[in-house]
């Protein structure tokens, strides 16, 4: 590659280094050329109680006046980065070493002496004790007993396989012979199986370790891949830098600049670069920032570095989140704005059927009234249906109708929905505490020592912005991973559900289908504003989870998410009405019509929020001077707590109604009748419908 081509490909790169460092960092680049050892060496202890990157070169290092390149020893994904390592033991020894990780040898527990058995009953003194049952079985061949008393006399003898037998085989005048003939048919096995077992426990108790310190040396880029679709997105990668790169400490006025660098040369390869950005003199320390540029307050700046400084400024966040809370608690409340019946009347009849212009697939495929026809252009069209996110609101004419309301980002956005509750109405039992990563990260972390202070358990679930689907989204139990994750996007931490309503045993949770409409006061006056009506869709549909529910094993995305129709998980299809009758059966004590009232009552305290607060907060008052009327459908994502209280987990742009239609051929039909009148049946079609 010649140096021109260098400097167009990178120039985006280039832009933030130095300019008398760019001919160098081509050279090292195109010759792989890894220097750092010339001039700089580890400590170990010096002056931390770790690794440190120190200055060997006579003279120091001048200020824009070297570059170096480090290699990265690991690249991976935090959904991939556990099965990498048990499957890489090269990479988890060099880790250990980097992250001075040390995992100590079980120690052998001391041998009893065993007791005799004469072959009949024998006395449990351990019946608690769990004994594995591969050794049970061992046992009760060798010994030719049954399992049952084999069972007891590895309780009896703690699992010891070897006094089992002797106890079960040998009475007290057998000689030393025999006892020497029976440890050399079972000990060997018996030593193996202890030796393999010891081995699985140090591999996994060291992976955890990795993964619980990885956080404190993870660094992130992104980069475009483009989909089967054709479309393209950014994805993310974690990588930590190797021994050199990784040594750096942190400075709040760091004296050296490491970023990522992705060289396109040789294919495409990703460095990280280091240059001083001060002179460092022989034996000085090189220093970076761990705080993300975008990170400006200086409470913020305490609340990430806390997962490197351990307790230091605990205290500060915790009082941060106490005055939060507080604030939250006085919050006046509002009158609900919703009408059930709308006092404008209904459209005249007409021979002329609606004309129907969408972009929704599902929508345009189930679309079987007489009274609608499809239509190519949006000009032509008396109702508009859009499944992308629309913009041009002042183009609509007058009796045109859309599927979307302005700014309902307020609500299918999660932290603008999370901010929009706080708001209205401040803690509520039907919504999560939630924290916005970008704004909130300084009451999150005091949040989240408050817990450990009170010995409350920490368990959050951490989620983009605005992604469907369950992308990106993982439980976390340790600060650090949920602190870093905000540095691959806008991200938000709710509080995890811990004790959930389950069905046979497995976590679910339900989609509700929300219309919301917007019709002019006085029809064809838009001067008059605006009166909304809300109605939720009677059927929905159950979300189950794959496996039986419990409070472990977070990586396991079938134990612990819902959404299956997305990826290659078997798919539970569950009527609504079947649903409502099995769960009645196993929770007898509930009635599903109330738990069915609190669920749409958080619905309607939800929309009534957004359409009294103004924009940006909320729908605010639609523009008085717009000709069209607008309505709009959402996807309600709702779960039950053990007492039965529903939390509203999301509000989904434009759902994707595929599955309802299966379910309820009249499923589109209703909304289009509901919407605009002389599409079909009305009264029919509200029967669908419970308006709140």
């Amino acid at each position: 590659m010649e140096y021109k081509q260098f400097l167009q490909i990178h120039q985006y790169q280039l832009a933030s280094i130095p300019e008398n460092l760019w001919e160098p960092l081509f050279q090292k680049l195109g010759q792989d050329l890894f220097d750092a050892g010339e001039y700089l060496e580890l400590h170990y202890g010096d002056p931390l109680d770790k690794y440190s990157l120190h200055v060997k070169k006579e003279g120091g290092l001048k200020k824009h006046g070297d570059i170096f390149l480090v290699d990265h020893a690991w690249t991976t994904k935090p959904e991939t980065s556990r099965a990498q390592l048990l499957d890489n033991p090269q990479l988890v020894e060099r880790l250990t070493s980097m992250m001075d990780i040390s995992v100590e040898d079980e120690e052998e527990p001391e041998e009893e002496t065993a007791g005799g058995d004469q072959g009949g009953e024998t006395y449990n003194k351990h019946p608690d004790l769990e004994v594995d049952q591969a050794m049970v079985e061992l046992v009760a061949s060798q010994g030719n007993v049954t399992e049952a008393r084999a069972k007891t006399a590895l309780q009896n003898e703690k699992g010891d396989v070897i006094a089992a037998l002797m106890s079960l085989t040998l009475h007290p005048d057998h000689d030393a012979k025999g006892l020497k003939n029976l440890e050399e048919a079972i000990g060997g096995q018996v030593k193996q199986d202890k030796e393999a077992k010891s081995a699985e426990r140090k591999k996994q108790e060291t992976v955890n370790k990795i993964m619980s310190e990885m956080w404190k040396f993870v660094q992130t880029y992104e980069y475009a891949v483009v989909d089967p679709s054709g479309q393209t997105k950014k994805e993310s990668a974690w990588y930590i830098m190797d021994e050199v790169g990784s040594s750096m400490a942190h400075s709040d006025t760091p004296n050296c600049v490491c970023s990522p660098f992705i060289y396109v040369g040789r294919g495409t390869v990703s460095y990280s670069i280091i240059y001083p950005i001060e002179d460092i003199p022989k034996g000085g320390a090189l220093t970076r920032d761990f705080v993300p540029a975008d990170i400006k307050d200086p409470l913020t700046r305490k609340a990430y570095l806390q997962i490197f400084n351990g307790e230091e400024d605990a205290a500060e966040l915790i009082a941060v989140y106490e005055s939060d809370k507080q604030e939250d608690n006085q919050v006046i409340p509002f009158d609900q704005p919703f009408t059930t019946t709308l006092t404008r009347a209904q459209s005249q009849k007409t021979d002329r059927k609606l004309r129907l212009y969408t972009t929704t697939e599902w929508v345009a495929t189930n679309c079987k009234l007489p009274q609608v026809e499809l239509v190519d252009t949006e000009e032509q069209a008396d109702l508009l249906w859009f499944s992308q996110d629309f913009k041009e609101f002042d183009k609509l004419t007058k009796g045109q109708k859309i599927n979307q309301l302005e700014n309902e980002s307020c609500m299918t956005f999660k932290h603008n929905l999370a901010a929009l509750v706080k708001a209205a109405y401040g803690t509520v039992p039907w919504s999560s505490t939630t924290y916005n990563l970008t704004t909130e990260l300084a009451p999150f972390v005091g949040h989240y020592l408050w817990n450990q202070e009170h010995h409350h358990r920490n368990l959050w679930i951490c989620k983009p912005w605005n992604m469907a689907r369950g992308l990106q989204i993982t439980v976390q139990e340790e600060l650090a991973p949920l602190v870093r994750l905000r540095d691959t996007g806008p991200k938000i931490v709710q509080e995890y559900i811990q004790t959930p309503v389950l069905y046979e045993g497995r976590k679910f949770d339900l989609r509700y289908i929300v219309l919301l409409k917007a019709t002019h006061k006085v029809e064809g006056d838009p001067s008059q504003g605006y009166e909304f009506q809300l109605m939720v869709y009677k059927m929905f549909w159950i979300r189950l989870a794959n496996q039986p529910f419990e409070l472990d094993d977070f990586d396991n995305y079938e134990k612990h998410f819902t959404v299956m129709n997305y990826g290659n998980y078997n798919l539970t299809q569950l009527l609504y009405t079947k649903f409502i009758e099995n769960f009645e059966k196993e929770h007898a004590s509930k009635k599903w019509v109330d738990i069915q009232a609190d669920i749409n009552e958080a619905i309607k305290a939800i929309f009534a929020a957004a359409v009294v607060k103004s924009q940006p907060l909320g729908l605010g008052a639609q523009d008085k001077t717009h000709p069209y009327e607008a309505f709009s459908i959402y996807g309600i994502d709702v779960m039950l707590k053990d007492d039965c209280q529903p939390v509203v987990v999301e509000v989904n742009f434009s759902p994707d109604c595929t599955r309802a239609c299966k379910y309820d051929p009249e499923f589109l039909n209703n909304i289009l009748t509901v919407v605009e009148p002389r599409a079909g049946d009305v009264d029919k079609a509200l029967g669908a419908f419970n308006v709140l």
